[in-house]
C-alpha cells in the first residue's frame, strides 16, 4: 500500500486539544532542539550525546528533515504552550503561536540487523515532562505507522536503566525484548506492525 503526499499532509501537522502540536521538523527548529538537548538532564542516560552547540543539533536535525522530504513523515518537532515552560524557546512557524519546542517524537525508518522497522522516539525537556508526551506520541506514531510503513514492527531503543521510556513503551504495547544485539548497549522494546485501517 502506497500512501499519496496528499493523504500524508494530514500527519505533517497535528494539533491535540490541550494546545500541543506535533509537525514537521524544519532547520529553523534548531535554537528550539539545541535547548532541549543541550541539557544534560535530558541525556542522563547518555551523558556523552548531551549537543555541544548548535552545530551539532544542525548535523542531527538535518537527516530527520531529508527524512520528511524523502517519505513524507517521520518524527516530529513537540511544542507546547509557552505557560508550560516559559524558559523555552519559541517555535519557528507562525502556526506554532505562542508555543515553545519541548523535544522530538515519532517514527523514523530504521535498519536493524538486516532488516527495516520503524525506530520510535520520544525525547523532552525535563520541565515538559509528566505531561504525557511520549504517550501522545506513540499513540500518534501507531495510527500513522500502517499507513506509511505497513508491515514493518516498530521498535523503541533505549538504554536498560532508562525505566521511564521503558515503562512508556510497555503501556503503550510494546514487549521488552533485552540487548539489542551487538555492542550498542541499548534495550530493545519491539511492538508487531498495527494492522491498517
Amino acid at each position: 500500500m502506497v500512501v499519496a503526499r496528499a493523504e500524508l499532509a494530514s500527519w505533517e501537522r497535528l494539533v491535540t486539544p490541550d494546545g500541543t502540536i506535533l509537525r514537521r521538523p524544519t532547520l529553523a527548529d534548531v535554537p528550539g532542539v539545541f535547548a532541549v538537548h543541550r541539557d544534560p538532564a535530558v541525556y542522563r542516560h547518555d551523558p556523552q550525546e548531551v549537543h555541544p552547540d548548535p552545530d551539532h543539533t544542525t548535523r542531527f536535525l538535518t537527516p530527520m528533515v531529508e527524512h520528511w522530504a524523502d517519505h513524507g513523515w517521520g518524527y516530529w518537532v513537540v511544542l507546547v504552550p509557552r505557560a508550560v515552560w516559559p524558559q523555552g524557546e519559541a517555535g519557528t512557524e507562525p502556526c506554532d503561536g505562542d508555543r515553545v519546542v519541548a523535544g522530538l517524537g515519532g517514527i523514523r525508518l530504521h535498519t536493524l540487523q538486516g532488516r527495516t522497522v520503524l525506530n520510535v522516539l520520544y525525547r523532552f525537556s525535563p520541565a515538559t515532562q509528566g505531561r504525557g508526551l511520549a504517550g501522545l506520541v506513540l499513540e500518534r506514531a501507531l495510527a500513522v505507522a500502517p499507513l506509511v510503513a505497513p508491515g514493518v514492527d516498530l521498535v523503541v531503543r533505549t538504554r536498560p536503566a532508562n525505566a521511564a521510556a521503558r515503562h512508556v513503551a510497555e503501556r503503550a504495547g510494546f514487549t521488552d525484548v533485552g540487548p539489542e544485539p551487538g555492542a550498542t548497549g541499548l534495550w530493545l522494546l519491539t511492538r508487531s506492525a498495527p494492522a491498517p485501517p
